[in-house]
C-alpha cells in the first residue's frame, strides 16, 4: 500500500503537471501578443529544451550529492519565480520577447534539477515491490492532466490573458513545493569528493548496464527517425488529405486516451521479462505511421494513435521501474539524468529535419521508413541478451497480472 510521503508526492506532480501542459499555451500568446513571430515562439521553446538538456548532468550530480526532497523544494521554488516574473512582466505591460525567451531558458535549467532528483525520491519512499504501481500512479496523473491543463490554459488566456495563465502556472510550482515539505524521508545522498569525479561515477553506472543504455539509445533514435515526423508531417497531410485541424486533433486525443490506459494497465502488469515487453509493447507505433504515409481515414488513425500512445505509457513505466530497481540508490539521479539527456538530446534535431527530409525522399516514404525502422530496430534489440534476460525477483501480488513474452 502506497503510504502518505507517496500520496503527497503524487498530489504534487498532478498538480504541477497541469502547469506543465498549460504553459506551451501561454508562452506561445504571450509572445504573439507581443507581436512576437511564429520563430520567436519555436526559440522560447527551444531555449526551454536547451537549457535543460545542459544543466540535466549536473542535476543528477546534485540529486545524488543533497537531500533529493530538499533539491525539488528548490527547483520548484525556482520555476515559481520564473513563472511569476513571466507573469508579472506581461500582465503589466512591460515584457519584451526576448525577456520571455530568456525566463524560458531560466525555467528549463530548473527544472532539471527536479526530474533527477525526483527519480531518486521516489526509490526512497516507495518500497521495491510497490515501484511500478507508483510509477504508473504518476504516469496516470500526468497523462489525465493533459486535457486538464491544455484547456485550463486555453481557456484562462482566452478570458483573462496569457500573463494570468503563467502565474497561475507558478501557483502550481508552488503547491508542488508546499506539498513536498510534508513529505518526511531519510536521505541517502551523500557528497563525493567532486562533481567531475561524480559526474564519470553516474556514466559509468549507466554505461555498464548494456540494457539501460541500448534503450536510451533505441528511444533516441526513435524520436527522431519516428516520432517527430510523423507529428511533425502529421498537421500538413491532415489538413490537406484528412479534412483539417479538427481530424488531427482527434488523433492527438486518441494518443492521449491510449496514454492514459497504458497507464492504467501499469498499475496491474507484472512482466517476467520486463525489456521484452518494453520493446514489443512498442511495435504498434508503427501502424500510425503507415497509416498516415497512406492518408488513411482518421477513424482508422485514431485508433491506431491510441495503441501508439497506449504502448508509449505502458512500456515507460515499466522502464522506470526497471531502472529504479537495479540501479543502485545513491546513484540513480545521475543515472536517470544521463537517461532523460540520451532521450532529449534529438528530439530537436528530428523537428527541425522532419520538413526537409520529407521534402527530399516523400512524405510517405520518410513515414514508412521510419515505421519500417521501428520494427527492425525493436527486434534487434530484442535479440540482445541483457535485454532478452534481464529480470529482477518480484512475487506477483494477488489480482496482479504476470506477462512473460514468448
Amino acid at each position: 500500500m502506497l503510504d502518505r510521503n507517496f500520496r503527497l508526492l503524487f498530489a504534487g506532480r498532478a498538480i504541477s503537471y497541469v502547469g506543465t501542459y498549460l504553459a506551451p499555451i501561454a508562452v506561445a500568446f504571450a509572445i504573439l501578443d507581443l507581436h512576437g513571430s511564429a520563430t520567436a515562439v519555436g526559440l522560447s521553446f527551444a531555449a526551454w529544451t536547451l537549457a535543460q538538456v545542459s544543466m540535466l548532468a549536473i542535476g543528477g550530480v546534485v540529486g545524488d550529492r543533497l537531500p533529493r526532497r530538499a533539491v525539488m523544494i528548490g527547483s520548484d521554488v525556482s520555476s515559481t519565480a520564473v513563472r511569476a516574473a513571466m507573469g508579472a512582466l506581461v500582465v503589466t505591460s512591460h515584457a519584451h520577447v526576448w525577456e520571455l525567451i530568456a525566463l524560458q531558458a531560466c525555467g528549463g535549467a530548473s527544472v532539471a534539477f527536479y526530474n533527477p532528483a525526483f527519480y531518486g525520491l521516489v526509490r526512497e519512499i516507495v518500497p521495491a515491490e510497490s515501484l511500478q504501481k507508483a510509477n504508473a500512479w504518476l504516469a496516470i496523473a500526468r497523462y489525465a492532466a493533459f486535457p486538464l491543463g491544455a484547456a485550463t490554459g486555453g481557456t484562462i488566456v482566452a478570458t483573462v490573458g496569457a500573463g494570468t495563465a503563467l502565474i497561475f502556472d507558478g501557483g502550481t510550482y508552488a503547491v508542488s513545493a508546499l506539498l513536498l515539505s510534508f513529505v518526511r524521508v531519510e536521505s541517502i545522498a551523500r557528497a563525493g569528493s567532486s562533481v567531475l569525479r561524480e559526474l564519470r561515477e553516474g556514466w559509468s553506472a549507466f554505461v555498464e548496464n548494456q540494457w539501460l543504455w541500448a534503450t536510451c539509445l533505441w528511444i533516441s533514435l526513435y524520436f527522431v527517425i519516428t516520432y517527430a515526423p510523423f507529428f511533425v508531417l502529421g498537421p500538413y497531410i491532415a489538413k490537406h488529405s484528412m479534412g483539417g485541424a479538427g481530424a488531427w486533433g482527434a488523433v492527438v486525443t486518441g494518443e492521449g486516451i491510449g496514454a492514459l490506459l497504458g497507464s492504467i494497465a501499469g498499475l496491474r502488469l507484472r512482466p517476467r521479462k520486463p525489456m521484452l515487453v518494453v520493446c514489443y509493447i512498442f511495435l504498434p507505433t508503427a501502424v500510425q505511421s503507415v497509416l498516415l504515409g497512406f492518408h488513411a481515414s482518421v477513424y482508422a488513425l485514431a485508433p491506431a494513435a491510441a495503441f501508439a500512445g497506449f504502448g508509449f505509457a505502458c512500456g515507460a513505466v515499466v522502464w522506470d521501474t526497471a531502472m529504479q530497481r537495479t540501479i543502485p540508490p545513491e546513484k540513480l539521479a545521475r543515472v536517470g539524468a544521463y537517461g532523460w539527456m540520451s532521450a532529449m538530446v534529438f528530439l530537436p534535431a528530428g523537428y527541425a529535419l522532419a520538413g526537409p527530409i520529407a521534402s527530399a525522399v516523400g512524405m510517405r516514404g520518410y513515414l514508412l521508413f521510419g515505421a519500417v525502422w521501428l520494427v527492425v530496430s525493436t527486434l534487434f534489440l530484442g535479440r540482445l541478451q541483457s535485454v532478452r534476460e534481464f529480470t529482477y525477483d518480484d512475487d506477483v501480488a494477488e489480482g496482479e497480472v504476470a506477462v512473460s513474452p514468448a
